[in-house]
């Protein structure tokens, strides 16, 4: 039987890899026995009409004529060339550095325009692609590269896509607002946004192909070379990526500007931090929504975005003219999007305003009532909310990218969040409650010696027994009752952690078999989550009580002594029942998130040195093979912020 066209792609990939003497002449001799006229794939360098020129690329991508099939030696006129790839055996910062300038200036040779056929996609514009057999540094410094040189560089001369043979691609995909990564993009024909932007956001993805990631490379090239070329006998692109792995980690976003250009989102935008605008409805006569409609700020100017029944570009000729001189809409499958505008927030809420006043139709805005709650007196900044909030909720995107199928694990994993912080609340209000009096009693506010007895006036018993009933109870539940459940949806059991010591090893030793980190890490975690569970089961099921705060005289002074939990004194068994809770919640949700990755994707752990201070997250996804470090679970006694 006659081997698919994604095999036959992948087996010369796999030959590449291994290949020994020049990668370079190994992928050009691949490339020739892939491609069909009029492309052919050979070493030189470009020039154009005006007398600029490239240095010479490994790889050069151009078309042939029945007139001229070969051309001068290594040198060639930019508008027959369709890619060129920059090959390295082994990429590192610098090597990509010279690879990503090599390219832009092959981008910047003057071409003549693409003749304007109506209804027959075609480009002028030359591929950039840096290809390597390995890599010297992890992929996220790469794509950090990436976006560094991007920031200095019209997108222009951007380089469309980095390929490490055997590990994995960098390249870059389209999402449209509100929606998932739709696929690849390809830089836009020269001159194709001289009318128009398109409301997209242009996203660095980082693909971890593995053995497929010439076929992703080879697909991605057909594509282009089929708009190069119209009418050129190529494979379908699709075809060609069949059984090469899907997904990917998302990272830096670029929009596009008024004038054509992609810059970066701005920093307020992002979704850590962005609320997006509540809707408006556009009802008939009889309060029946016919569509809802929101504006959505976008670069120097707005996106409008319409869901429903009613046309878009209708509608947006009650903005007047000028707005729409680069006006147009985007037909999505649940509503329509406007092209970027040279609008405001005022300029939508007055087209609104004309809706109402010269149709019968009804304009309001959404009374849908949405309540944003105070959750505490901190941000993104404390390692608490950036590392168990926005860093957990991350990783789990890269696991269920789809927002519909997010529940699966919001809604276990919030009360356990809800039983932190009132852990968290309980923990801060007895120290407040212990160092406060001790203060008072200290200057005698609170205590006073009358001979040799002891009259303590404002006793703190009451509601220290109050704090400690709420820190135990809402620690248990978040350990045990929250934990079990979130840690069950990611395919994992730790019921055995809260059973008798005979039901605890045979369940550690179980697991020993195909985890034995978590394994080991659930032996040391006994040791303490057996202190708590015992001690919330003695105030629920016992009747014990915290003991009251004893009182002394020495030398006519008055000493406290607080009372104890297990063994303990009550500040110091608090303070660190919360440090091992929260990072027990936190490493053990992330090792089991880390185990639903999807495949060639993992976790790494970021250097406490090198976390941002906006929002110090300790985790990130990596790829498998080609990233950063992989993480695993290991017990330690370093406190949550040291770690």
């Amino acid at each position: 039987m006659e081997a698919s066209i994604s095999q036959v792609v992948h087996d010369a990939g796999q030959k590449l890899a291994v290949s020994t003497g020049s990668l370079a002449d190994a992928l050009n001799q691949t490339l020739n026995q892939l491609l069909v006229w009029p492309f052919r794939a050979t070493k030189g360098f470009a020039r154009d009409t005006e007398g600029q020129k490239t240095d010479i690329f490994g790889t050069l991508i151009y078309t042939v004529s029945q007139s001229q099939p070969t051309p001068e030696r290594l040198n060639f006129n930019t508008d027959n060339v369709a890619c060129v790839i920059d090959v390295d055996e082994s990429l590192g910062v610098e090597q990509l550095r010279a690879a990503y300038e090599r390219i832009a200036c092959a981008k910047r040779l003057k071409k003549t325009l693409a003749p304007d056929v109506p209804g027959v996609p075609y480009t002028t514009v030359t591929l950039g692609i840096i290809f390597a057999r390995d890599a010297s540094v992890p992929f996220e410094t790469l794509a950090e590269e990436i976006d560094r040189l991007n920031r200095q560089h019209p997108d222009r001369e951007w380089t469309d896509m980095v390929v490490v043979l055997s590990k994995g691609i960098i390249n870059y995909a389209v999402q449209f607002p509100g929606e998932n990564v739709v696929g690849d993009f390809l830089p836009p024909a020269e001159g194709a946004l001289a009318r128009y932007s398109p409301p997209i956001y242009v996203i660095i993805v980082v693909r971890p192909t593995g053995r497929f990631a010439f076929n992703k490379m080879y697909s991605f090239l057909t594509a282009h070379l089929m708009i190069f070329s119209p009418g050129a006998n190529l494979p379908n692109f699709n075809r060609i990526l069949e059984g090469t792995p899907k997904k990917g980690m998302t990272l830096t976003g670029y929009q596009y500007n008024l004038s054509g250009n992609l810059m970066p989102v701005p920093r307020q935008f992002y979704n850590d931090r962005y609320i997006p605008p509540r809707p408006f409805l556009i009802e008939d006569q009889q309060g029946n929504v016919l569509s809802t409609i929101k504006f959505l700020p976008w670069q120097d100017g707005g996106v409008v975005l319409l869901k429903g029944k009613l046309p878009l570009d209708g509608l947006l000729i009650f903005l007047g003219k000028k707005a729409l001189k680069r006006g147009g809409i985007v037909r999505r499958a649940d509503g329509q999007i406007s092209y970027v505008l040279p609008i405001t927030q005022a300029d939508f809420t007055q087209m609104l305003q004309s809706i109402q006043r010269q149709t019968n139709m009804v304009v309001k805005l959404d009374p849908s009532k949405f309540v944003f709650q105070k959750m505490m007196d901190e941000g993104s900044r404390s390692p608490f909310i950036a590392r168990l909030l926005l860093g957990i909720l991350r990783l789990r995107d890269v696991i269920f990218p789809d927002y519909a199928k997010r529940d699966i694990f919001d809604k276990p994993y919030e009360p356990v969040v809800e039983a932190l912080l009132n852990t968290r609340s309980a923990s801060q209000e007895i120290a407040q409650l212990v160092a406060d009096h001790f203060s008072k009693l200290a200057k005698g506010e609170v205590g006073q010696l009358r001979g040799h007895t002891i009259h303590i006036e404002k006793p703190i018993d009451k509601e220290l027994r109050k704090e400690v009933e709420i820190f135990l109870n809402s620690a248990v539940r978040a350990l045990k009752q929250g934990m079990q459940e979130v840690t069950k949806v990611l395919g994992f059991n730790i019921g055995f952690l809260f059973k008798k010591q005979n039901a605890f090893e045979n369940g550690v030793r179980g697991l020993e078999k195909y985890d034995p980190h978590l394994a080991a890490y659930l032996r040391e975690t006994r040791k303490w989550s057996e202190r708590l569970i015992n001690s919330r089961n003695d105030l629920e099921h016992y009747g014990w009580i915290l003991p009251k705060v004893r009182y002394t005289e020495v030398s006519g002074v008055i000493r406290a002594n607080e009372p104890e939990i297990s063994g303990q004194k009550v500040c110091d068994f608090v303070k660190f029942i919360m440090d091992r809770l929260i990072c027990f919640v936190e490493e053990v949700t992330v090792h089991c998130l880390k185990a639903q990755m999807p495949v060639g994707i993992s976790m790494t752990e970021i250097p406490l040195s090198q976390r941002e201070s906006d929002i110090p997250e300790r985790f990130r996804a990596t790829l498998t093979n080609g990233g950063m470090p992989i993480w695993n679970i290991a017990y330690h006694d370093s406190l949550f912020e040291e770690t």
